[in-house]
């Protein structure tokens, strides 16, 4: 009986096909991350999540077309997206919960994920310090600089 209960659940779950595509939106998963490309935008985007982290960027074309559906590992494939313009990133391990928009458009950008939010949201001030801070996004400090002076 546990076996057929398995069976049955398994048949079930609805499973989304490595690739596929929904109007103007291209996507691609794999284990721990999603790459959209929105032909109408011509923006590449990109999810990356594991165990209490998870992170959007925006990506280029030739990260996306890098990305492989199947036979890549998780590794290789967040390695990649990493690569991209960090847009928000959030966090929820054992020390604390916080999320960080590190571009405040980053809905706009990703309006297919479905944001993953476990704390509370840091301030422009505070996340600009943070980028100051660690190495890893200054790519986004030059951007944030600028909308900061903006406003």
């Amino acid at each position: 009986m546990a076996k057929e209960s398995k069976k049955k659940k398994k048949d079930n779950q609805i499973r989304l096909p490595a690739e596929y595509t929904e109007g103007s939106l291209h996507f691609k998963t794999g284990p721990g991350w999603k790459a959209c490309y929105d032909s109408e935008r011509r923006i590449y985007t990109a999810e990356s999540y594991l165990a209490g982290y998870y992170d959007l960027y925006e990506i280029n074309e030739e990260i996306f077309n890098t990305l492989k559906t199947k036979g890549m590992k998780r590794e290789e494939a967040q390695r990649l997206i990493n690569n991209g313009r960090h847009l928000y990133k959030s966090v929820s391990d054992r020390n604390s919960s916080y999320d960080i928009a590190l571009d405040e458009n980053y809905a706009s950008f990703c309006p297919w994920a479905e944001v993953q939010r476990t704390g509370e949201l840091w301030d422009k001030e505070l996340t600009d310090l943070a980028v100051a801070v660690f190495d890893s996004e200054k790519q986004d400090r030059k951007k944030r600089l600028e909308e900061l002076n903006n406003h």
